[in-house]
């Protein structure tokens, strides 16, 4: 495949992993509650695993494959994206790539915990749950850091979808709302609001990855002044009126 022809595909393959990231995403969070390992205390957290730890490995699994779609989705808007605007981005490619990044981590550490929980309830041993009790605090701190990056790559992407134009002014608007309440995932008291998040980033993925899919996202039209405007044989302006 030609840089062109890989160019022209290019936000297409980024929609196809944004929609396996918004699959993945759809079985990580229903096998995450079958677990039920959101338990008061870490013991009864690792019995809910041990109980149920298909669902369990499920949810890390889905976890980690979500982060690597997303990290792959990125990759691939950064590609196409970043020459029309550089700097915004850069920022938003780069945000959910990290957010990528550390959703993987945190299904790992999901995973070792479906080996280690069993053991340290069955040997009662207290260095494997002080073990477990660090690989839990660095589960919940990625995936609440990994969800927020996620918020931050969509407020820096607004600024972007503005810029296009069209429908994706008021594509804008939503992703700067999305962004904003999904930062509210470390205020434990804002539960209502962390289900709203979830579904409309969810969403997010659905609908962006739908849009690119189809084709889409188009350059924005060139601003150029006129004597830089290129002309064609009959002397008008390729890009249309300039901009005086």
């Amino acid at each position: 495949m030609s840089i062109a022809a890989f160019n022209a595909a290019s936000p297409r393959l980024a929609g196809v992993f944004l929609l396996l990231t918004a699959l993945a995403t759809a079985i990580m969070v229903p096998t995450r509650i079958m677990a039920d390992a959101d338990q008061p205390t870490l013991r009864l957290s690792l019995e809910a695993i041990d109980e149920n730890t298909l669902a369990y490995i499920y949810s890390a699994v889905a976890r980690i494959a979500s982060g690597i779609f997303l990290v792959v989705a990125a990759g691939l808007l950064r590609s196409v994206t970043t020459p029309w605007f550089s700097a915004p981005a850069k920022l938003a490619t780069t945000a959910l790539s990290l957010s990528g990044v550390i959703t993987v981590v945190s299904g790992v550490c999901a995973l070792i915990l479906t080996n280690i929980g069993p053991s340290a309830i069955a040997f009662d041993d207290a260095g494997l749950f002080e073990l477990a009790s660090r690989l839990d605090t660095a589960r919940w701190i990625t995936g609440k850091l990994g969800f927020s990056l996620a918020g931050l790559g969509l407020i820096a992407l607004a600024p972007v979808q503005w810029r296009v134009g069209g429908l994706l002014k008021g594509a804008a608007v939503a992703d700067l709302v999305i962004g904003v309440v999904m930062l509210f995932i470390w205020v434990d008291a804002a539960t209502a609001m962390h289900r709203v998040s979830g579904i409309a980033f969810l969403a997010w993925l659905v609908v962006s990855g739908i849009w690119l899919v189809a084709g889409r996202l188009k350059p924005p039209a060139p601003t150029l002044d006129a004597d830089d405007a290129p002309q064609n044989a009959t002397g008008e302006y390729e890009y249309g009126r300039p901009r005086y």
